[in-house]
């Protein structure tokens, strides 16, 4: 299938995220868009255009008169995503064991450059890694439109997974999920890819649960949308 080129926009929207997901961009830190357009080397359209698509998946407060800050992590958009992930990729790496010749060759050169960015430890490399090894399988699958519904979705999951990262201080775990989904993709085994998978999501829903009671200041309150206090 033909890809569309990337637009400016497309470009400075994927980098922006990038910073806000990897926590470079912190919650409630401003976007002077002025700053921002000397940063990305762009004009005000694109950027705009990036923020406005920024805004519309959560991940960027725009307050007239005030200006464009980052916004806080929603736990109810992190279970959102998960929701969207149990229930989409499951049945995508369903149909995936199912096939006569998986094409899982890119999916296994991203698993090798993720055990070369754990080695340096860069988280930040290591997430954008996983993401492009779940794309690769969608693409095996022939669903590429589908993870990119999910992947537009699941910014503020992708904040706790990092975090959740950083706290655990090794990436052995989400590597060695990746080589035994791998696996059972290969032995074509939908019952087992879809096991590890469920396990493999489950970690970071969990992770953010409990840092909700723990330490609630991390999070916005979703009804009131302010950052929630500690009792």
């Amino acid at each position: 299938m033909l890809r569309r080129r990337r637009s400016r926009a497309d470009i400075v929207h994927d980098e922006l995220r990038h910073l806000i997901v990897t926590l470079r961009l912190q919650p409630g830190q401003p976007l002077p868009e002025k700053d921002l357009c000397e940063r990305f080397g762009v004009s005000r359209t694109p950027l705009r255009e990036a923020i406005l698509r920024l805004a519309e998946h959560g991940l960027v407060t725009i307050a007239p008169q005030h200006g464009t800050f980052v916004a806080g992590i929603s736990p109810r958009a992190v279970r959102l995503a998960h929701f969207m992930r149990e229930n989409l990729e499951i049945p995508a790496f369903r149909r995936l064991a199912l096939q006569p010749e998986p094409d899982l060759k890119p999916a296994r050169q991203i698993l090798l450059a993720q055990k070369i960015a754990a080695a340096r430890n860069d988280q930040a490399e290591f997430i954008l890694l996983d993401d492009r090894f779940h794309e690769a399988l969608f693409e095996a699958a022939d669903l590429q439109e589908v993870w990119a519904v999910i992947h537009a979705r699941k910014g503020h999951l992708d904040r706790v997974r990092f975090i959740q990262g950083n706290a655990r201080g090794s990436v052995e775990v989400p590597l060695a999920q990746h080589e035994a989904i791998l696996q059972a993709l290969s032995a074509r085994d939908p019952d087992q890819a879809a096991d590890l998978l469920r396990e493999h999501i489950a970690g970071s829903l969990t992770f953010m649960e409990r840092h909700l009671r723990e330490q609630p200041d991390m999070f916005l309150d979703d009804d009131a949308t302010q950052p929630r206090r500690a009792s």
